[in-house]
């Protein structure tokens, strides 16, 4: 195979991985909009309670992550799931459930008084699979 070859070929891939990269979150995001009642801007709404919801969403979508405050807060507290892309919460709600779907920056900051201990901040693309915070760029001489 020729360069040239080689070149197209590179190029074809990258093309091909930038929509793949951008759809991180988008299946769990529609999953949960498929699944449950919309109440709000990426919020939902469930009759079953939080454990339920919480194991219904992650045995379809296994988390990195998963923080449960109910335990310690009761109603006050929450299931917390942590995504690459997106983070889930899934709070009490009446005799149900209130699911939200937030970026990992505004989830972490959102639930922060039920997540700050365990988890790490986000990077600026959200977190690894492994949980390490992600970062996207570099600037002049990354990468040498």
């Amino acid at each position: 195979m020729n360069s040239r070859h080689r070149l197209i070929g590179g190029a074809l891939a990258a093309v091909l991985m930038v929509p793949a990269l951008g759809a991180c979150g988008n299946a769990q995001r529609n999953w949960i909009s498929d699944r449950y009642s919309k109440v709000g801007s990426d919020t939902y709404r469930s009759p079953k309670a939080p454990p339920v919801v919480a194991t219904e969403i992650g045995r379809k979508f296994r988390p990195i992550d998963r923080v449960d405050s109910m335990a310690t807060r009761g109603p006050a507290g929450g299931i917390f799931l942590r995504y690459p892309k997106l983070v889930v919460g899934v709070l009490p709600d009446g005799t149900g459930s209130r699911i939200t779907v937030d970026s990992p920056r505004r989830g972490y900051s959102r639930y922060y008084s039920h997540v700050g201990g365990v988890w790490m901040r986000p990077g600026s693309n959200g977190w690894t699979s492994s949980g390490a915070a992600s970062f996207r760029g570099g600037g002049p001489g990354s990468g040498k």
